[in-house]
């Protein structure tokens, strides 16, 4: 009895078919199409971050200073102030006391 078979036979591929050989998903797709763009954009907005954070530490830092600097003038002036009037009370008193002395 003879099979009769309705298609010829398949002939074998000479490469191996492995699990990696699919068609890529759809997950896979989206990556390698958006992969550099998203990276593109998630770069310039750290740099965006970190200039801005560095003009807002510096501009932080620049009213920091000015503020010191005017306290230290401010305390420096009344430290002289104050120097002043202690040499002035000094010479009063000492221009208001009777010398003692021999000579």
């Amino acid at each position: 009895m003879t099979v009769l078979r309705p298609f010829p036979p398949v002939p074998r591929s000479t490469t191996r078919s492995y699990a990696t050989a699919r068609t890529p998903g759809p997950t896979s797709r989206f990556y390698k199409t958006f992969t550099r763009p998203v990276a593109k954009v998630l770069l310039v907005a750290v740099f965006t971050y970190q200039v801005v954070y560095w003009a807002w530490v510096k501009l932080d830092a620049d009213e920091h200073r000015r503020k010191t600097d005017a306290e230290i003038a401010d305390l420096e002036a009344r430290v002289t102030a104050l120097d002043k009037a202690r040499k002035a009370d000094v010479e009063t008193k000492d221009a208001a006391k009777p010398k003692k002395g021999w000579w």
